[in-house]
């Protein structure tokens, strides 16, 4: 039997508000959960700047708003999806920074000359959809894994997982559930540590409690691994 390789990219997101640079793009569906680790606030301020970033790329064309995706967990925002050119690319990420409350826009969006065809809108959807529901089935059955705290979305075989992981055990097991799916092709990881995630919650409240607070930078690092897929 013939493997394929998987790739596992991990992205350790800045406190500073900094885009990382990324080396994938795609598209992808919005999607929220009600309850999650972060709590139910967390999740209802992450839903907010998620609509508020949509209606801003409506503004701009109702073009923009359709063939971008938004997706928000902990105040960073990704965007995925296809646009003609790398000027509206910009433009779109532009937008999401407006939004009160984001904290890192990763912009994953790709530019091709057929953006926004019916032909690339409706290539790989069905297996994408697929690859999706195949992936969060797999998390849901999986007793060891709170698969209430992740976000998986996919587009053109790419898989992009985000949310709140309670220790790198199983944050390592979603990744690899993710990567051993048939026909994926890469797997891009923006997981967080639940305490990571709770030690920002705090420097986030100490930075409100002084008019002129500054937020400290945390170093950002890309890690990339690679994983073998069945």
């Amino acid at each position: 039997m013939m493997k394929n390789k998987v790739l596992i990219l991990s992205v350790s997101v800045a406190l500073s508000g900094c885009a990382l640079p990324l080396l994938l793009g795609g598209g992808a569906t919005v999607g929220t959960f009600a309850y999650r680790d972060k709590g139910v606030g967390g999740a209802i301020s992450d839903s907010e700047i998620s609509l508020k970033i949509k209606n801003k790329l409506y503004r701009h064309s109702s073009d923009l708003h359709a063939q971008v995706g938004v997706n928000v967990q902990l105040g960073d925002v990704l965007l995925t999806g296809s646009l003609k050119d790398e000027e509206l690319s910009l433009e779109a990420e532009k937008r999401a920074w407006q939004v009160v409350g984001v904290k890192s826009v990763l912009n994953n969006i790709t530019v091709t000359p057929d953006a926004g065809t019916v032909k690339k809108e409706l290539s790989s959807v069905p297996l994408d959809s697929w690859i999706t529901t195949k992936i969060k089935s797999q998390l849901f059955f999986n007793e060891t894994i709170k698969s209430l705290n992740y976000s998986i979305k996919t587009v053109d075989g790419v898989v992009y997982v985000m949310g709140v992981g309670r220790t790198q055990n199983e944050v390592d097991l979603v990744l690899k559930v993710a990567s051993e799916t048939s026909s994926v092709k890469k797997v891009v990881n923006y997981v967080r540590l639940i305490n990571q995630a709770v030690d920002e919650k705090e420097l986030e409240l100490a930075d409100h409690s002084g008019e002129n607070a500054e937020v400290e930078e945390v170093q950002e690092t890309d890690e990339v691994q690679e994983s073998e897929a069945s």
